[in-house]
């Protein structure tokens, strides 16, 4: 395999590389091939302090009005969130920026915190149709469940009516860094929106995590366990999702360079028990590198945090970066409420074509 063209070989396809036909001298060069092709999205928390301009975006009063209007028509037609349609909510002016917004997203940090400034005057249902609507801007809405949470899902303490222990958005916990069904799903979710109806008392703040600073620390300080994170390991599905084709863990590497982009899928609580429900155990070695990564993903200096105030939608990349919570008190008025949103890009590579999706994912 020459050098120059490894992210137009065969093997650096839909499918990605592991570390099966990764040399630690490729995993370098890849490493900084998405390096410069993607500059802004290795940083840690001293590149985010002078870059609150484009970490922050306020709704102008252009789209402020849109917004009303729309919500006008939604009551007038008494409009749920399972009836709504985008012909119903339109956002001309906020499709005009769209494109800022998604470069933000694919090419820059990879995450923006949209300022709404709309939650105290709006119905809780009328919110969760105002965050699908502006989402639905970033992309297609996908399900989050086999027959329910079509829309979106709530992200709330719901106490003893999570069974899932995987379902830590269920509940009250800390939530440590993982990526949205991207252990899960052939095609997870490229984007990623948390849109906050209530904040909680005390604690709840959310973090974000760049896959590229990840790697690079890993090359930094322990360049001998590279290769185990390009190794597939099974992830534990959730109980709402059940494949029988496919058995009860899906595989898949922690990082992997596909379509010439850095990777990253993780969720610690899904690797364990998946690895040994398919009959391999965590190793010692395999321990140590993901004890390892848990600490990386822990650093302070290598994290976005914020605490959500009700009306913020946090919009962040999915696939090349990871985000956590932490813990919350429910306190006096409820407790911390977002609204959670999945998007499918369609504005890059095979979009949301089915056609196009069938031939990237199994081939012409």
């Amino acid at each position: 395999m020459q050098k120059e063209s490894l992210s137009s070989s065969p093997d650096f396809d839909a499918n990605g590389m592991t570390a099966t036909c990764l040399s630690h001298e490729e995993i370098v060069e890849l490493h900084n091939q998405t390096k410069k092709k993607w500059p802004g999205r290795c940083w840690g928390d001293k590149d985010l302090a002078a870059k609150s301009g484009i970490i922050h975006f306020h709704l102008s009063s252009q789209v402020r009005d849109e917004i009303i209007g729309s919500l006008k028509f939604v009551r007038a037609n008494s409009l749920k969130l399972n009836t709504i349609t985008q012909e119903d909510f339109r956002l001309p002016t906020l499709a005009r920026e769209m494109p800022e917004l998604r470069q933000r997203l694919d090419q820059g940090l990879g995450f923006v915190v949209i300022h709404t400034d709309l939650a105290e005057t709006l119905s809780e249902q009328e919110f969760e149709i105002l965050g699908w609507a502006i989402c639905n801007y970033f992309g297609q809405i996908m399900r989050q469940g086999i027959d329910h949470d079509l829309r979106l899902f709530t992200v709330a303490d719901k106490g003893e009516a999570n069974s899932d222990p995987t379902r830590i958005g269920a509940s009250a916990k800390r939530s440590a860094k993982h990526s949205d069904n991207g252990c899960l799903e052939p095609r997870p979710p490229c984007y990623l929106g948390l849109f906050c109806y209530q904040s909680s008392d005390q604690g709840g703040e959310s973090t974000i995590i760049s896959a590229q600073s990840i790697l690079r620390t890993i090359m930094n300080e322990r360049p001998d366990l590279l290769s185990h994170y390009f190794q597939t390991y099974h992830f534990r599905a959730p109980q709402s999702h059940v494949w029988p084709s496919k058995g009860p863990t899906i595989q898949k590497p922690i990082l992997e360079f596909k379509n010439g982009e850095l990777m990253v899928h993780y969720a610690r609580i899904m690797i364990t028990p998946g690895m040994e429900m398919a009959g391999e155990p965590l190793s010692p070695i395999q321990i140590e590198a993901l004890d390892f990564l848990d600490e990386v993903l822990e650093r302070p200096e290598l994290n976005f945090k914020t605490l959500l105030r009700p009306g913020d939608l946090l919009v962040m990349n999915n696939l090349a970066f990871l985000h956590g919570r932490e813990e919350f008190s429910p306190g006096s008025t409820g407790g911390r409420n977002l609204k959670r949103y999945w998007m499918w890009r369609r504005h890059m590579g095979p979009g949301t074509d089915p056609v196009l999706l069938d031939l990237a994912e199994f081939g012409s």
